[in-house]
């Protein structure tokens, strides 16, 4: 895999909405991109998914198993995503070319983008090895804080772009 976009931001804020424009927009002009879901949350995507991390660790299934509420259900399937980093998530992206270009569409829970966890410094250790573009999604709503969620950038070479809340606008075209 060569290139990649990790889709960060608070819940609601458009991150699917935006991997269903862009995977649309990209088919349309005759591009091929993948769509990974790191979402455990998740229930229905509006584009096909490369890779899902519900294959690997449900929040349905923790909350069940392991009596966890919503956001310590996600942040444990984080946590497990980053144990097994090297064991899913890297094998599958080796099924990539050079020239892919995927997006990591990312769960929306506050808790993730505080800068008391950990995920994403890890994250972004284990992409330094691919070209990283961060979104980030923002609504006024919450807050964010932005130098944790910058490591990513700062580690891969990637950038931060802050969008406020994206919204679809459709014409007759669409």
């Amino acid at each position: 895999m060569g290139y990649a976009q990790l889709v960060i931001g608070s819940a609601g804020s458009g991150k699917s909405t935006y991997c269903s424009s862009l995977y649309q927009h990209c088919e349309t002009i005759g591009w091929r991109i993948h769509i990974v879901n790191l979402d455990p949350a998740a229930e229905s995507f509006d584009y096909p998914v490369a890779m899902d991390i519900r294959e690997l660790i449900s929040l349905e299934d923790v909350m069940e198993e392991v009596k966890l509420g919503p956001n310590g259900g996600l942040i444990y399937c984080m946590e497990h995503l980053e144990e097994s980093f090297d064991d899913w998530l890297s094998e599958e992206l080796d099924n990539y070319l050079d020239d892919d270009y995927l997006v990591f569409d990312c769960p929306g829970s506050h808790k993730l983008l505080q800068p008391a966890d950990k995920t994403l410094k890890t994250m972004a250790i284990e992409f330094a090895k691919y070209q990283v573009c961060v979104e980030i999604f923002i609504t006024t709503q919450t807050y964010v804080d932005i130098a944790s969620i910058s490591v990513i950038p700062r580690t891969t070479g990637g950038q931060v772009l802050i969008i406020d809340s994206f919204v679809v606008l459709c014409n007759t075209v669409c």
